[in-house]
């Protein structure tokens, strides 16, 4: 008897707001970025009525055949009841999928999810479907959260793309790795994605609906106290700025905390929702926030905007990323491309060039004391949209301006998707943050060393950010809590 495939293996996804497909066999068809995993304190659902009708109309025209089993299906339902299938658990990929997948994504019955009564859009749900005795039924399977958060609170085992370098780890020797995790210390969960150093040298991390600040010793809850949190409160990013005030991003309103008392700044009050990052830089005193309305800029209790509106080589609205130089160089990295504008307002749009900067966004940038920066790279349009290790790695720009691409293919890299790079004026290295592969020390010549979990004391692969404190050590925010590279 055939039967179709259901795979629940065990999810190999994050727990951020961005892209969770949670089954093995992803779609391309939805707009992924940004949408959150069942939530609302009214579940997004269906008409019971219309969906009835739209499982009827399956089990009239499908010919099941002797086909029999259960197949999950991750719907994305947007603010309006339209749906869109990003993943599925048949391996098999039979005519009934396709032809399920086809009804969900033309249905128009799907109800939205609320959040204090006003409705939500993209926002995911699990539909089970089960073919039994020649018959289809579907209801919907809700997410035990807490089971989702504790199958990603486990190791995650490197994923070494460069077979052709041999990591000797010669250095590895040199340091001390130490962790605090939600097993040793206080740490409420080891969820952290952010991190930021203030200029009193304490820790501040995001944890998984949460914001604590770390001492050296403990953990201390610091979640802001001034709104309601409701029943799902996450914070997605932390900066310290000059005076040491430290500024987060809570449910998509800016909060500001200067170890006192806490300040809100509404999404209507600010004009922008959110942000993806927020970086402090030292040497102009700015606040830069990275959103999907451009970049706006804090300086002097004012606040500026750049956007398509007033600089039309932008690539796009939505910023990713952005940081100075030491020329006063103003680095941007979009979804569609970078750009760079100069202190005379002149804007670079990399996409019209030919340095290895064309089709990318920069997501990470350090510059060394000879003026060479070091850029992340994420390719935002690649040929091949399943392909893991993409044409990304670093790139190089010597002080005369000269670019050049280090990836799997030409240097150490074990891995080509960069968290995070930062310069040690110290050791005069680069330390790079993987997601997959852990950490890497290039020492910038021909020496590259890459610890993990599989052969130091690196509890995880997974990095998703470092900073370095007033003392030259570095700090790392894993999804195995906090960790420490401190040299002996």
């Amino acid at each position: 008897m055939k039967k179709l495939i259901l795979i629940l293996s065990a999810l190999s996804l994050f727990l951020s707001a961005k892209a969770q497909n949670l089954f093995p066999n992803k779609l391309d068809n939805c707009i992924t970025e940004q949408f959150c995993l069942d939530c609302g304190d009214e579940k997004a659902g269906v008409k019971a009525n219309e969906f009835k009708a739209l499982v009827d109309d399956l089990n009239n025209t499908i010919d099941f055949g002797n086909a029999s089993g259960k197949i999950l299906f991750q719907v994305l339902i947007d603010s309006v009841g339209n749906g869109c299938v990003l993943s599925h658990t048949d391996n098999s990929k039979s005519k009934i999928t396709k032809s399920i997948i086809a009804q969900f994504n033309q249905f128009k019955g799907w109800a939205p999810a609320k959040e204090k009564g006003k409705t939500q859009g993209r926002v995911s749900i699990n539909i089970m479907a089960e073919v039994k005795d020649h018959h289809l039924t579907c209801r919907i399977d809700r997410v035990d959260m807490q089971a989702f958060k504790n199958s990603f609170d486990r190791p995650k085992d490197p994923e070494i793309f460069n077979k052709n370098y041999t990591y000797k780890n010669q250095h590895l020797k040199d340091y001390t790795i130490t962790t605090w995790n939600s097993k040793n210390s206080n740490l409420p969960n080891n969820f952290n994605d952010d991190i930021a150093i203030d200029n009193r040298n304490t820790i501040w991390l995001t944890v998984d609906e949460g914001l604590v600040q770390f001492d050296g010793k403990s953990f201390i809850r610091k979640e802001q106290d001034i709104t309601d949190k409701g029943k799902y409160f996450s914070y997605n990013a932390i900066a310290a700025d000059n005076k040491g005030i430290k500024w987060t991003v809570g449910q998509g309103d800016i909060y500001s905390y200067d170890d006192k008392k806490w300040t809100l700044y509404s999404k209507k009050a600010l004009g922008f929702n959110g942000a993806y990052h927020i970086y402090n830089n030292t040497n102009s005193g700015e606040l830069l926030f990275c959103t999907d309305e451009g970049l706006h800029i804090l300086k002097d209790n004012k606040w500026s905007t750049i956007n398509k509106d007033n600089t039309r080589e932008l690539p796009i609205n939505r910023v990713y990323f952005a940081q100075r130089d030491s020329k006063k160089r103003l680095w941007i990295g979009t979804f569609a491309g970078s750009a760079m504008i100069d202190t005379d307002g002149k804007v670079t749009s990399f996409n019209n060039g030919s340095t290895v900067l064309k089709g990318q966004c920069i997501t990470s940038l350090d510059e060394d004391e000879n003026g060479n920066m070091y850029f992340g790279l994420y390719e935002y349009n690649p040929k091949d949209k399943k392909e893991v290790n993409r044409n990304e790695g670093i790139a190089i720009c010597n002080h005369a301006g000269e670019f050049k691409q280090l990836t799997t293919n030409n240097s150490g890299m074990p891995f080509n998707h960069v968290s995070k790079v930062l310069y040690d004026k110290n050791e005069k290295v680069l330390w790079i943050a993987t997601d997959r592969a852990g950490l890497v020390r290039y020492d910038l010549k021909d020496g590259w060393e890459n610890y993990h979990n599989q052969n130091s004391d690196m509890p995880t692969s997974y990095i998703v950010d470092m900073a370095f404190d007033k003392n030259g050590v570095l700090y790392l925010a894993t999804r195995q809590g906090l960790v420490r590279v401190q040299r002996n």
